[in-house]
């Protein structure tokens, strides 16, 4: 077998795009990472006759993605991918990807370095084709604006804590609200007052991905974010996009109703795990 690093996004593009595109909703943690840039790790396994096995990529401080060519499990690919990391001093401390994978490779990662893992979140992705017909809550959809910066640096502060994502920072909250305005990609739900917000915030040639979905926590179980994100999907599917899709925390039942209600079906399931050493 073949391990490759690359310091290059377009080396790295060129070897992997079309193995990518074979389920390119499923890769597009991988695709927005392709860049040249600090903090950056891009590499491959290839079989002797120069077959792609296994890619991954990690930008710090985000998860290590990785994906098996077709979802094939290979056994003997994460293994030679372990080992080569050892051999290279890439370290892995933070990784998300495929269920089966990502057990495979902390176990047989952690018993050549020592490490310890947990499981830090379960994932399932889901994709939209069409928005249900559902009678939802009174209120009304618009894009956010300047003139929701008085309360947007509070919401998007507790976002991170409230998804297990990070602790409570208002500076970031400030951050995040501003750069929701200024890229115009955040979407609101009034009813009298704001009270849910969700933003569209990647996509792949044929998908558009909701994310920041965030409803405070006394206005929760209204139908608020129900609404917010059934309005928001359905202007992407007359803005031309084929399909929408989204991430949510196995962990929390309440957005995954949500989803579910409005008409999106689950279609993978990833682990992120942590490694570290005692």
């Amino acid at each position: 077998m073949i391990f490759t690093q690359y310091s290059k996004a377009k080396d790295f593009s060129d070897d992997v795009l079309e193995t990518l595109n074979h389920h390119e909703i499923q890769n597009n943690l991988l695709f927005i990472n392709i860049i040249d840039g600090p903090n950056k790790t891009m590499v491959t396994v290839k079989d002797d006759e120069g077959n792609l096995l296994l890619t991954a990529i990690r930008t710090l401080p985000f998860p290590m993605v990785m994906y098996e060519t077709d979802n094939k499990r290979n056994d003997e690919a994460v293994d030679f991918f372990a080992s080569s990391l050892l051999e290279h001093n890439i370290d892995v401390d933070f990784i998300m990807t495929e269920k089966e994978l990502a057990k495979s490779f902390c176990e047989k990662y952690g018993k050549l370095t020592g490490k310890n893992y947990n499981n830090n979140m379960s994932l399932v992705l889901y994709i939209l084709e069409k928005v249900n017909e559902l009678e939802l809550v009174k209120g009304n959809f618009r894009k956010l604006d300047k003139n929701d910066l008085f309360y947007l640096p509070y919401w998007y502060a507790d976002f991170e804590p409230a998804c297990k994502l990070g602790e409570y920072d208002l500076s970031h909250g400030i951050e995040e609200a501003n750069k929701a305005v200024e890229n115009g990609n955040a979407y609101l739900w009034a009813d009298d007052y704001p009270v849910s917000i969700a933003a569209t915030v990647r996509r792949t040639s044929n998908c558009i991905f909701i994310g920041q979905v965030y409803t405070p926590p006394n206005l929760r179980g209204k139908g608020y974010s129900t609404a917010c994100v059934s309005y928001l999907s359905q202007k992407l599917f007359d803005d031309g996009f084929k399909y929408c899709a989204l991430y949510a925390d196995c962990a929390n039942p309440y957005s995954n109703r949500v989803y579910q209600k409005i008409g999106y079906k689950k279609i993978f399931w990833y682990d992120q795990y942590k490694l570290f050493k005692e």
